[in-house]
């Protein structure tokens, strides 16, 4: 998600001390910036009828006279809705709305940042949907085993350096063999898409399947995919997590409270 573009976000609590932990949260993501903070679900709907350009709401429920899940109903259906709440027992409500996500506190960065990019690719989506009128995502072939197959660039989880070859695995669990040099393949879904990410000497991944982001490890899809310590501090950063180190080793100091 290497672009210019910043997505502008509001945070809606009736707590100081979550507001300002989740405000740090936004400034650890260079693509997201902080609109506003409102102390009540009125507050919020009187920021968002006089700016157009939120996209994102992290959103508690419990607040006085207005519930978020009330508010959730008056909000555009293109704004984004994270719900940041210490209750458990409001989640399949919130996606009677349309939830993007449901945090529950006290939630980390990591869980943060995940549902970010939820909403994000949710709102690129919508706009690349709105640019053009029938939108499909970029088709490349890939030769393996003797057969030509149609890839869809999206569906590409990652690729893995063999010996002779490089695998490339799909959402969809098949994996491909094609006799190409890693490097060579790289530099081929790097021409096409800048989702890929290189993380280790032998994988490349595609940001789109982030599911979880470990200490030494990514979770893409379902499968755990090593960070290389050379291409560890470039990665956090293009994911917006500049600050991941510190967030890994004192848990306690980066969660929300109840």
């Amino acid at each position: 998600m290497e672009n210019s573009q910043k997505y502008r976000s509001i945070i809606v609590d009736d707590e100081p001390i979550a507001r300002k932990i989740i405000g740090g949260y936004v400034t650890q993501i260079k693509f997201l910036e902080n609109a506003g903070e409102c102390k009540n679900a009125i507050e919020a709907l009187e920021m968002i009828s006089r700016d157009s350009s939120i996209q994102v709401i992290f959103l508690d429920i419990n607040m006085p006279n207005l519930t978020g899940l009330a508010m959730a109903k008056m909000v555009k259906k293109d704004i984004k809705i994270i719900f940041t709440t210490a209750y458990s027992e409001y989640a399949v409500a919130s996606y009677e709305v349309n939830a993007i996500d449901y945090l529950v506190k006290p939630f980390s960065f990591e869980r943060f940042a995940i549902a970010v990019f939820k909403a994000i690719d949710s709102i690129r989506l919508a706009t690349n949907s709105l640019n053009e009128i029938f939108h499909q995502d970029k088709t490349i072939y890939i030769k393996s085993e003797g057969m030509s197959y149609p890839v869809v660039l999206s569906d590409i989880q990652y690729c893995e350096a063999m010996k002779n070859y490089t695998k490339v695995i799909l959402s969809n669990g098949k994996v491909l063999k094609p006799l190409v040099a890693f490097s060579k393949m790289e530099q081929e879904l790097l021409k096409e898409s800048d989702d890929f990410l290189r993380v280790h000497r032998s994988f490349l991944i595609s940001r789109k399947h982030i599911t979880a982001v470990k200490n030494t490890t990514v979770m893409v899809g379902k499968s755990e995919v090593p960070v290389g310590l050379q291409f560890r501090e470039a990665f956090l950063q293009s994911i917006g997590k500049n600050k991941f180190k510190s967030i890994i080793s004192d848990t306690e100091d980066t969660k929300i409270g109840n």
